[in-house]
């Protein structure tokens, strides 16, 4: 397998045009080394490429894939600072990020790599890739596109909705951020006398200026200060709030004894009152109740699809070693159908700016509360719907076929639902995410 790995790299590495790998076989490990050996460094293209791996399938292909063949990879990605961007395209200023794709065409779970590339100089035709922090030009319907576009009036009404979580509303003001960061750039290129490029211009035009991105900020921010507030904070967030304000808590202590050992009398008090305001604030964390992660939003019909999986599970797990009438056979027929919508539901329900760790604590909370209200509803069922005495008959002609090994789809849902991450309908928007827990404060 090592030798069939380092030629996978290889062939990576010597790829001059969009090409598809398949990980089908390779384990965790594999895939790991494969990553590292083929993009640990730039490729020197001097435009951009797409490579696609395939990792994961449908019922036919599945065992074929690792389970962990995905969230390996995009990890293994994340090392060398590859982000996710949905919105990435085949353009050399998206070199350096990734996208998680399912096909439901073909049935095949893919991620999508396109590649850091070797600095070149500048042509004059457009701007480099590392010029500005934000990439454009920006897909149209991408929730990068959505939210730079929106008049501060539709932002102000679709934020909460759009970004629920204070995570996903702290990753959407770091996206913000970015973009004004890149506006100023253009401002200041324009105020030397250099004239934008096609895409500078198209960005430049379509946003509206800094006050109109401020604007969009300032009404996350008040949004995020309400939230924590209201305690409305997830385990995962009221530890990485903690964390942070502990850790400027140690900052303080350290800058004060610098500051009394040079006798720096108002630095002293100035730090002081930081740190006291600091110190409440850990007070005021450690006082809050972490509260569950929001529904996913396609709650309602995961639900109601799990409700109709589990008695076919039940039908699957009692038809080892008898024969299945063709009823029976139909309706496990159907169940691998159940599962891919679910599924899909799964991967629809990722919000605009959720990070795989929040997506991934929220999908297991809805599959525990799935399985205990289908196995409850399945009860219910089983202790209502007692036959009359006399009226139960066996048919003398029913027609039965084998059960041809559905046994194994039991265990299905959680497989494709691990396989199966997110298509996810966010984007980090370039590197801008890669800090978006920096500051310890719900609203800077």
């Amino acid at each position: 397998m090592t030798n069939a790995v380092s030629g996978m790299a290889a062939s990576i590495r010597a790829a001059t045009e969009s090409e598809t790998f398949d990980l089908a076989g390779h384990d965790a490990t594999n895939i790991n080394q494969t990553i590292q050996d083929a993009f640990s460094q730039p490729f020197e293209l001097d435009e951009m490429i797409r490579i696609t791996f395939i990792t994961g399938a449908g019922k036919l292909g599945r065992s074929k894939y690792d389970d962990k063949a995905m969230p390996t990879m995009t990890s293994a990605l994340r090392q060398f600072d590859y982000v996710e961007d949905r919105g990435a395209s085949c353009v050399n200023e998206c070199g350096g990020s990734y996208k998680t794709q399912h096909d439901t065409g073909k049935n095949l779970l893919t991620v999508v790599v396109f590649p850091r590339l070797v600095e070149a100089a500048d042509d004059g035709d457009g701007a480099p890739s590392d010029q500005y922090p934000l990439s454009f030009p920006l897909v149209e319907g991408s929730p990068e596109h959505t939210i730079l576009l929106a008049s501060e009036e539709t932002f102000e009404k679709m934020a909460p909705s759009m970004c629920p979580s204070w995570t996903e509303k702290k990753s959407c003001s770091e996206f913000l951020k970015a973009a004004t960061e890149t506006i100023e750039k253009l401002d200041a290129k324009l105020m030397s006398g250099t004239p934008l490029s096609d895409d500078e211009n198209g960005l430049y035009d379509a946003v509206g200026g800094v006050h109109t991105i401020a604007t969009k900020a300032e009404c996350l921010k008040k949004l995020m200060h309400q939230q924590v507030e209201k305690g409305s904070l997830t385990h995962l967030e009221l530890d990485q709030l903690l964390a942070q304000v502990c850790d400027k808590i140690d900052t303080f202590a350290a800058e004060i004894d610098v500051a009394l050992q040079k006798s720096q009398e108002k630095k002293v008090a100035k730090l002081n009152a930081q740190n006291g305001k600091a110190e409440a604030r850990k007070q005021m964390l450690e006082g809050l109740t972490a509260q569950p992660p929001h529904n996913l939003k396609k709650e309602a019909q995961i639900t109601k699809l799990n409700k109709q999986l589990k008695p076919l599970l039940k039908l699957e797990q009692s038809s080892k070693g008898r024969l299945l009438s063709v009823k029976e056979s139909k309706e496990l027929g159907v169940m691998e159908d159940i599962l891919e919508e679910i599924s899909e539901l799964e991967d629809a329900s990722c919000g605009w700016f959720e990070d795989d760790e929040a997506f991934h604590v929220r999908l297991e909370a809805s599959r525990k509360k799935n399985a205990a209200v289908a196995s409850n509803s399945t009860k219910a069922a089983s202790s209502g719907k007692g036959k009359k005495p006399g009226t139960g008959s066996r048919s003398t002609n029913t027609t039965f076929v084998t059960p041809g090994g559905l046994a194994a789809k039991q265990t299905a849902l959680g497989k494709k639902a691990a396989a199966a991450k997110k298509s996810k309908a966010r984007s980090n928007g370039g590197s801008a995410f890669a800090a978006m827990m920096d500051s310890d404060s719900d609203s800077d």
